[in-house]
Formats: C-alpha cells, structure tokens, sequence
C-alpha cells in the first residue's frame, strides 16, 4: 500500500510540474549525450611535421613516386642484389671479352655483394618509383658525408630506377659478382668495367639497399609529395645477437608537431609517437636538413639568457592520417602525453567540451536538489 501511494504521489507530482520535469529530462538526456559524444573515441584526420633521423613506411600506390631528378650523383651504391641485367656498350681494358657484349647477366656470389655506379660527368637519377606494399626501411640522411641510404624491400612488383647518363660513360664496380660466360676472378677482387649507353634503367625485384652520394645543392628538393602509405614507423630496432629480450627499440625523432581535434602535441627528442590504426597515411612531403652555420637558426630564451643554436640535421617529414588516439613518450607503454579524438571535438576546442559538460553536470545538481526540496514527503 506504501508504494502504492508513493507512486500516486509521484505522478500527482509529474502532472502538477509537467513543465519542469519535462526540461530535467530533456537535460539529462543532453548531459548523457554530450558526455558520450564528448568521450567515446572517433577517429579524426590529423597532421603534424617531425624532424627525424630516420624513417620507415609502407607504398599503398602503384607506380608511387619517391625520388625525382636527382642530379649531380657522384656514387650510387646498391647493395644485395642476387641477379640483374646490364645493357649498353662495354670498355674495359682488364677485360677485353667485355669490349664484344651488348647484355651481361651479372649474379651475386656473396652476400655483401655491391654494384657501384661512378658517373665520369653529369648523372641524374630521374626517379625512383615503388609498387603497392613495397617497404622502404630506414630511410636516413647522413650529414656528415652528405649521404641518402635506405633499404627497399619489393611485395610482387619490380621497384623501377631510371637514370640519365647524359651519353657520358658510367663506370661500372662489381664486388662480390660473377659475370655469366666470363671465366670469374677471384671473389676479392672487384670487376670494373665503363657502360655506354643512353638509358640506364634497373627494374628490382628483390631485397636490396641504396647508398646516394649527393650533391652539395642546397636547394634541390628530390623527394616527391603526396606518398599513400602504411606502418610508418619512426623508430628503429637495436638488435644485440645474442637474445631475443635484449632487443630493444629506440625512437629516431628528434623535434616535433602534431595536431588532432583542435589540440596540439610537441615531441621532443627520443619520445615515441605512437598513433592507433589506420594512423598516418599521406606523406605530406620530406625535406632534408643539413648542417648549416648561418641558415635555420633557432631562438631560445632561458630566463635572461639568449641562446642561438643551430637547427639538427636530418629529414622533416610532413604527415597526415587518421585515427583516434595519438599518445607520445619517451616509454612507448608508458606515454605521458595524450590527444583522443571524440565527436564533440570535431566542432569544439577541449575547453568547450570541459566547459559544457560541467555547465550541464551543474544544472543537474540543481535541478535534482529542486526536486527533492520540492517532492512531498510519504506519510
């Protein structure tokens, strides 16, 4: 009978405050939502530019585009290859049988094999492009040499580089290599040879490595924008040999910016970027940084002190994808810095959201304490 008349009491209350119950409904049900639109993950596009050493990635694009005119080589250095075919006019004055092909099947016959590529005048590698699922790992810029290294590992489609030799003769080394119908030297002595010919193509298919020797143009921009790609990792493995849990991995950014949901996140050098799937799909564009007294100064001010200190060589690379969680730290499992996307942030900045669910949170409260102040008690 008590909860009979608790529940007359009630109703008799609803209809006699239909207004006011209406709207703590109304706002309840809004504070639910935005505390749901305000928290629950959504993935959300977003971009940001690091300063790395290196870098690796994934090709998601046929016939993508990585290098473009690269001119002035003054070393090309592939390394790996088991087999690949040389066309052109042959010179040599060590081996004259060479002086009467037109083709020469070249095999490894070592591991640490190298094809060295030596232009006597000017040399351009006119591009370099990649197949679908084709990795690029560790793509560095060595400063100290002025060097540009990276290893490619092809999925089921030939890796393409064309070269120009501007009809100057290329020399040739072979360390580690046999030539097919040639009577083979010794394995430690390498075979050198001048190439003649006015298109120089190699299409790869297997595992190998690429060592440029650049030239010292400052200006000359060789990477191509706009790459679709996957797993792009900026960290590396430091693997001991000895077992398996000592390895260790080790972060290869040096300074950095990223941007998500009207949030911004700095890195510093040595943190983790860690980015849930599908993560960053478009590389932007990559710029090397090289060593320079008077140029990409930065300013730094510490208390009084005024310091000038010289922008850290290496690749800037600009980045966009989606998803939605970005966290950053020095310990990939332990990230001290977080940005998640939700719906709200779509639309808002953080503060906005903060400031709309306590606003709503607040009006609850005094909505429920007016409803307990005003609810007749039971007898």
């Amino acid at each position: 009978m008590k909860s009979k008349h608790n529940f007359k009491s009630f109703w008799r209350f609803i209809r006699k405050n239909l207004k006011f119950c209406t709207v703590f409904i109304v706002t309840l049900a809004l504070v639910f939502l935005s505390i749901f639109w305000g928290i629950i993950p959504v993935k959300q596009n977003f971009e940001g530019n690091l300063l790395v050493k290196s870098f690796s990635f994934t090709c998601q694009e046929n016939e993508s585009l990585l290098l473009k005119d690269v001119y002035n080589l003054s070393q090309i250095d592939l390394s790996g290859l088991k087999k690949f075919t040389l066309a052109g006019i042959f010179s040599s004055l060590a081996d004259t049988e060479l002086n009467k092909r037109e083709r020469l099947e070249i095999e490894s016959i070592r591991e640490n094999s190298t094809l060295t590529i030596t232009p006597t005048a000017d040399f351009i590698l006119q591009e370099l492009r990649l197949q679908k699922e084709t990795r690029v790992k560790n793509l560095k810029y060595a400063p100290f040499n002025n060097r540009l290294a990276f290893s490619l590992q092809p999925n089921s489609q030939p890796v393409s580089l064309s070269f120009n030799p501007s009809s100057n003769p290329i020399k040739i080394t072979l360390s580690g290599y046999k030539i097919a119908n040639l009577p083979q030297k010794k394995e430690d002595i390498p075979l050198e040879f001048n190439l003649s010919t006015t298109e120089f193509k190699l299409e790869i298919q297997q595992a190998f490595d690429v060592n440029l020797q650049l030239s010292q143009d400052k200006e000359q921009p060789i990477f191509w924008r706009n790459i679709k790609v996957s797993n792009v990792r900026f960290e590396r493995p430091i693997i001991t040999g000895n077992n398996v849990r000592d390895d260790l991995v080790e972060s290869t950014i040096i300074s950095g910016n990223i941007r998500m949901a009207q949030q911004d996140i700095k890195l510093e050098e040595n943190q983790f970027l860690i980015v849930e799937k599908p993560g960053v799909e478009i590389l932007n564009q990559i710029k090397i940084i090289r060593e320079d007294t008077n140029q990409n100064l930065k300013l730094k001010t510490t208390g009084e002190n005024l310091q000038i200190t010289e922008a850290s060589p290496g690749l800037e690379v600009s980045v966009s994808g989606n998803t939605n969680s970005i966290q950053v730290g020095l310990n990939p499992r332990l990230p001290i810095a977080q940005i998640q996307g939700s719906f709200l942030s779509r639309y808002l900045a953080n503060k906005a959201i903060v400031a709309i669910i306590s606003f709503s949170g607040g009006l609850i409260v005094s909505l429920l304490s007016w409803l307990f102040d005003n609810f007749p008690a039971s007898p």
